[in-house]
């Protein structure tokens, strides 16, 4: 059957299989899987059948910056075989970002291949997809209206995942020609914020009226006009929020508290765990900077813990899962070269974006918050999120503006 196929329909249902992965990875885990495999599977044959003799420098790029942390992660878990089960997900992360560096390199090198009315589908079944999304966690936080909301993953990777999701929807809205697409990104936001409120995550709350409000003033739409809307459209929800989600702006209100509080000797709180277990973390690092098993750096972090942080509950409870920043989650159990992965992906990512697409919305959406975000919390050792990620990734590489060739270059580039 597969023989029948072209190349250019292979990468088309391969994007489109994509695009379902990316938009159920927080609803349904088994589509999710099912979707991603396929989607690396039909991008490979699709490669292989049309055999391309120019490559994109950006595919190469973002493709060598996944696969880094792939083997990094594969690399600990042969040298480490993982004995406690929080540690088990490093398999499966490793596996998604080794198999997602193949998807970037094949399908981010067949993006002319892509007509734009596969390319206009996409957009409509992303733009569903967030929809949906939307819909469930609406729905489950009615299930459960006194719990943090969570959608098949714990409450902090649910906000980040729907905030990517919903930046690379307003992103895809935004460069539609639709009559009421203005109206249809207010409605994106004012959902998103509802739905990260549900999750009461700070760090998500923080970032992302930030990151709007740069990628707006990026693309000259802050008028007057849009500048008083969009404060009108703010101190609205500041209000609502205060009213409505006692619980999440209290968490927010408290963290100049719980700082002030762990500088007081008192760390049994979320941010002052953190803390403690960054420095934990850090020690390990110094002891181990070859690598070291998971068992060793509990050891190592609980007796710094209990030596220099007064033994803090909180902290004591959470280093069996992780230290709360990626790179020393990375430093601390992979050594040295898990850091430097960790540093090669945002490197090769940023150069990829600025040297050869044409549009920086990558960097500015994506990137920046997952940097942002991997150093209060750990994201690149759950499958969901780095899932996500390298989809997103593709996304982003496709639905970029038209490349062009270079001359008698066997590179392609933007």
């Amino acid at each position: 059957m597969l023989r029948k196929l072209s190349a250019a329909n292979l990468a088309a249902i391969s994007f489109l299989f994509a695009i379902i992965a990316a938009s159920t990875s927080l609803t349904d885990s088994t589509i999710t899987r099912n979707a991603f495999y396929l989607a690396v599977l039909f991008a490979i044959v699709a490669f292989i059948s049309s055999r391309p003799r120019v490559l994109s420098r950006d595919a190469i790029l973002i493709s060598a910056a996944i696969f880094c942390i792939g083997l990094s992660q594969a690399v600990w878990l042969l040298r480490f075989p993982a004995t406690i089960t929080p540690y088990n997900e490093y398999l499966t992360s490793a596996t998604r970002l080794l198999c997602g560096a193949m998807l970037v390199i094949t399908l981010g090198s067949l993006q002319n291949s892509l007509s734009q009315n596969v390319k206009n589908f996409s957009k409509g079944l992303l733009i569903f997809g967030f929809f949906y999304t939307s819909g469930v966690g609406i729905y489950l936080h009615a299930q459960n209206p006194d719990m943090r909301l969570e959608i098949n993953t714990v409450a902090t990777i649910t906000a980040y995942i729907y905030t990517l999701q919903s930046l690379l929807t307003i992103y895809v809205i935004t460069n539609t020609s639709w009559r009421y697409k203005s109206i249809s990104t207010v409605i994106v936001i004012l959902l998103t914020i509802w739905v990260i409120l549900l999750t009461e995550t700070r760090t998500a709350l923080l970032i992302y009226p930030v990151l709007l409000l740069i990628f707006f003033c990026r693309r000259q739409h802050m008028t007057v006009k849009t500048i008083l809307s969009f404060g009108l459209l703010i101190t609205l929800m500041v209000a609502a929020a205060c009213h409505l989600f006692t619980t999440a702006t209290e968490r927010l209100t408290n963290t100049v508290n719980e700082l002030s509080n762990y500088q007081k000797g008192n760390g049994d709180s979320s941010l002052g765990s953190r803390i403690s277990m960054w420095k934990a973390g850090i020690h390990a690092i110094e002891q181990a900077p070859e690598g070291q098993s998971a068992t060793h750096r509990f050891d190592l972090a609980t007796q710094y813990i209990e030596q220099h942080e007064g033994g803090n509950p909180e902290a004591l409870r959470n280093i069996v899962y992780h230290l709360h920043n990626d790179f020393i989650e990375a430093g601390s159990l992979q050594g040295a070269a898990g850091i430097i992965a960790l540093v090669f992906f945002f490197a090769l990512i940023s150069v990829a974006n600025i040297r050869y697409m044409h549009t920086h919305a990558m960097l500015l959406l994506l990137i920046l918050p997952t940097l942002i975000i991997g150093m209060v919390d750990t994201l690149f050792i759950d499958h969901r999120f780095v899932t996500s990620l390298t989809l997103m990734l593709v996304i982003y590489l496709i639905l970029q503006p038209s490349r062009r060739s270079t001359p008698g270059s066997g590179i392609q580039e933007n």
